[in-house]
């Protein structure tokens, strides 16, 4: 017992109460009577460099698959982060943003009427025609068929912020199917 009285405890710090069955913590007066700080909206998206390189990578792989762990990596964030990053950076997924640039890329293509849609399709990463001129379609409101003839200065094209909202909606049956069942 003398040993035990030449060896004092440690003090414990102000937050742990000791009570002789267990240890339990509690908060120090000070943090508890604290006000919270209002609730800001979000901040903290990609850095500019980090952007930057997201970005190009987007880019120069635009035909190609790839997956959302080499894009993060393009841009040194971890790809538990990067979407949500990207999202506060740009204002959209980066599946939707990705989209946005092959449609954008295929209106270009077919103003200069030089090659052929099944073509564009393979060419921008569509996994075949048909599921480029669903998406060409969602997102402009014509056929890529119709936008090479119409010109893009008379085609209806809808803003990429519509086609954003629809993007994941699923596809309506036809009028035919409809009628058909009713």
């Amino acid at each position: 017992m003398q040993q035990q009285a030449s060896h004092p405890r440690p003090a414990l710090p102000a937050f742990v109460a000791k009570r002789p069955d267990t240890t339990a913590f509690r908060a120090p007066a000070v943090h508890a009577a604290a006000p919270r700080a209002p609730a800001s909206p979000p901040r903290g998206g990609l850095s500019s460099r980090a952007l930057a390189r997201a970005l190009e990578y987007l880019h120069a792989h635009l035909g190609e698959r790839f997956s959302l762990q080499e894009l993060a990596s393009a841009a040194a964030v971890s790809r538990f982060h990067f979407a949500r990053m990207f999202r506060v950076s740009i204002g959209h997924s980066p599946m939707e943003f990705l989209v946005k640039l092959r449609i954008d890329a295929a209106r270009a293509l077919l103003q200069s009427g030089k090659q052929r849609i099944a073509d564009i399709a393979a060419t921008l990463g569509f996994c075949d025609q048909s599921h480029f001129t669903r998406t060409f379609r969602r997102a402009t409101g014509v056929a890529p068929r119709e936008y090479a003839h119409r010109g893009a200065t008379r085609s209806p094209a809808r803003t990429f912020g519509s086609f954003a909202q629809t993007a994941h909606m699923p596809m309506a049956a036809n009028d035919d199917t409809q009628s058909s069942a009713a």
